[in-house]
């Protein structure tokens, strides 16, 4: 069996409440995903941190993920995330 990511630039957003963090970011019209994270292709917690770093320093990422909609509107599920430079 194949599968295929699709890959996308986004600008993370963290929510920290007590000992949960909550990930999410908008994209186009503007659209809200919640973020959730698969395993295998990167280990879970380096994604959140660089998630988190990013966040906090306003930098876009380039995730590979699926995309699913659920009860609670639309999900990107991400399985790896490497930090982009900087634009000037």
């Amino acid at each position: 069996m194949h599968i295929s990511f699709n890959k996308r630039s986004l600008l993370p957003s963290v929510y920290k409440k007590e000992d949960k963090a909550y990930y999410s970011t908008t994209l186009f019209a503007p659209v809200r995903y919640n973020l959730n994270f698969g395993e295998g292709m990167m280990p879970v917690e380096q994604m959140k941190a660089v998630l988190d770093q990013c966040a906090e320093n306003a930098q876009e990422v380039e995730v590979e993920f699926t995309e699913s909609q659920t009860k609670f509107g639309p999900q990107m599920t991400i399985f790896s995330v490497k930090p982009l430079p900087k634009k000037a």
